[in-house]
């Protein structure tokens, strides 16, 4: 599937696929687990994909008004959010004292051993 589908409460754009209401995740099918507040803060970012999310907004849509906005804290999980989302080639991008923003890269990021034994890569090196 080409483009984004984000008909009702579903994102997918081929690769990333987010069932808001069903809180579930997948990378090219493969289920990913998310703690809530994860899962959370991901479905608000890919609702507004490639857009800077305010972060009092990603505050308010994780914890509702029961708790004070603490920037502190939302930081560590965007941090946690972050690291288990770069092996699928996904970013958070920080916009200082604004937001967060959600990047989507079309071909996910290759591990480093990769590269080494792609017999592809091996003969352009080597020519």
């Amino acid at each position: 599937m080409h483009g984004q589908d984000t008909a009702g409460d579903v994102y997918d754009d081929g690769r990333l696929r987010v069932e808001h209401d069903n809180y579930y995740v997948s990378w090219d099918g493969q289920p990913l687990k998310f703690p809530r507040t994860e899962f959370l803060l991901l479905s608000r970012l890919v609702q507004n994909a490639a857009r800077i999310v305010r972060a009092e907004e990603l505050w308010r849509h994780a914890w509702g008004d029961a708790k004070p906005y603490n920037p502190e804290s939302l930081h560590v999980h965007i941090y946690r959010l972050r690291n288990k989302l770069t092996p699928f080639g996904m970013q958070i991008e920080t916009m200082v004292n604004v937001g967060y923003r959600l990047l989507v890269a079309a071909e996910p990021a290759r591990a480093p051993h990769e590269d080494a034994t792609d017999p592809a890569r091996q003969r352009r090196v080597s020519s």
